[in-house]
């Protein structure tokens, strides 16, 4: 015997068969309703997980785009921020150390380290 689980009536069939082989001890008049009332139920259960999981993926896909913003806007600020220091340093470099006074010398150097 082939058991299909990749198609929905494949897996229908599947449980259907094991159902019934489990039922075959209730009385006929039972066993079709308890089945009928079981496979109802396991499509419902399935159908709302499938809901519930395409929820939580759709959540995860948008939380990644906005970590993905942060990062590109974290980035772009950080390179805004290097071009700001770059230019201070040459303003700084432009600076004729001879035209400071005394004190603005002695800062520099222990600014420069």
């Amino acid at each position: 015997m082939s058991i299909d689980l990749d198609t929905t009536e494949g897996r229908k069939k599947y449980l259907s068969d094991k159902l019934d082989d489990l039922l075959d001890g209730i009385n006929d008049s039972y066993g079709k309703l308890l089945l009928d009332e079981l496979i109802i139920r396991l499509e419902l259960t399935v159908k709302d997980f499938n809901e519930e999981m395409k929820v939580l993926v759709d959540q995860l896909v948008k939380k990644e785009k906005e970590r993905q913003q942060i990062l590109e806007m974290m980035k772009s600020t950080t390179s805004i921020d290097l071009s700001e220091a770059d230019v201070e340093e040459s303003v700084d470099a432009e600076v004729d150390v001879s035209e400071l006074s005394e004190w603005e010398q002695k800062l520099a150097k222990i600014e420069k380290g």
